[in-house]
């Protein structure tokens, strides 16, 4: 008979060997997970130092293109708008610092800079009094807040293209609704003149209610006289690019996009020398383009001028 020892001895070794057979196991196990993930830290780590390797060559070149904006200054565009009237149109709340650049270089260009018009944020007719008043600066019947507003940009589109004195641009700024910069009322637009016209993503009021419909109604009585401009950021690590929100759905617009041109980076020296050198191919070469490094951008500078 088998004895209850014997029993007892061969269970025992049973678990023994089932013991000895996992501790075994487990060890064969975690040497391969630490292989796999010794492999894994090296993997890692060389695409940290293709990535920091990429990150220096990146703040490099932004470190030359920013000695080239030094050195070079706006002596690429001298005499490109010599005699031409130049007036910018902005909605405030934008970064001002690219457009008070942008004015410098129209300026060493040669342009006549015939003063800066910002739009305020009243023109988002929140109130009713708002838009009271400003039906009273038009001298207009009060009505539904889009519709006076859309009076507004038909009045400053059309004096302005045509050359006229007679604007409602005294009253806007009595009545809060403008503010002017180094402007003189009666002479402000003289024929001809071109326009640059400013807004983005910060404008105190959306851009599909004020700037974009300027921009267009401007571009269609005085084609060939406007470009639209703004600043763009890039995408970072916890937001993501913020570019061509303006002067986009004019570039995705037919009507629009062949009437104005575009630039979507004037932050840049390259962006505020696209600029310049849009104005200069408006007027009589009546050429337009769509310029920057944002959504339907053809180039990032206008092409050289045929000799």
């Amino acid at each position: 008979m088998v004895s209850f020892r014997f029993h007892l001895v061969s269970i025992i070794g049973v678990f023994l060997a089932l013991g000895i057979g996992i501790a075994i196991g487990a060890s064969v196990v975690d040497r391969a997970t630490v292989s796999a993930l010794e492999r894994q830290l090296d993997a890692v780590g060389d695409r940290a130092d293709r990535t920091n390797s990429e990150n220096d060559r990146l703040r490099n070149d932004v470190s030359r293109w920013e000695r080239f904006a030094d050195e070079a200054g706006d002596e690429l565009v001298e005499g490109r708008l010599l005699g031409v009237d130049v007036v910018v149109v902005g909605v405030q709340g934008i970064d001002r610092e690219p457009i008070d650049r942008l004015r410098q270089s129209i300026v060493a260009a040669g342009a006549r800079l015939r003063g800066t018009v910002w739009l305020t944020g009243k023109l988002q007719l929140e109130e009713p009094a708002d838009v009271a008043s400003l039906s009273d600066a038009l001298v207009v019947a009060p009505g539904p807040a889009d519709l006076v507003r859309r009076t507004l940009i038909e009045r400053l589109a059309g004096a302005w293209a045509a050359g006229e004195s007679a604007s409602p641009l005294a009253r806007l700024r009595e009545t809060g609704f403008a503010e002017l910069e180094a402007v003189d009322e009666a002479t402000l637009a003289p024929s001809g003149t071109r326009f640059v016209v400013v807004a983005g993503d910060k404008a105190d009021v959306p851009n599909d209610v004020l700037a974009v419909p300027l921009a267009a109604e401007l571009a269609e009585l005085a084609p060939t006289r406007v470009v639209a401009v703004e600043s763009g950021r890039e995408a970072t690590a916890a937001t993501p690019a913020v570019r061509a929100v303006f002067v986009g759905p004019l570039r995705g617009d037919d009507d629009s996009s062949s009437r104005l041109s575009t630039v979507d980076n004037i932050e840049s020296y390259r962006g505020r020398i696209a600029a310049v050198l849009a104005l200069a191919d408006l007027g009589p070469q009546g050429k337009v383009g769509h310029y920057g490094v944002g959504p339907r951008a053809s180039r990032m500078v206008p092409e050289p001028a045929s000799p």
